[in-house]
């Protein structure tokens, strides 16, 4: 997936709340309850 987003730009998107998953993320938005709370 990492050569496919580097090479192909192809985006990605997950849901996770695994810290090995994240780490991974150019870009991680927070969302609870249906409302965008936080942006990295």
């Amino acid at each position: 997936m990492k050569e496919l987003n580097e090479v192909e730009k192809t985006t990605f998107i997950f849901s996770t709340h695994d810290p090995e998953v994240l780490k991974y993320a150019a870009k991680i938005v927070k969302i609870r309850d249906g409302m965008l709370v936080g942006q990295e």
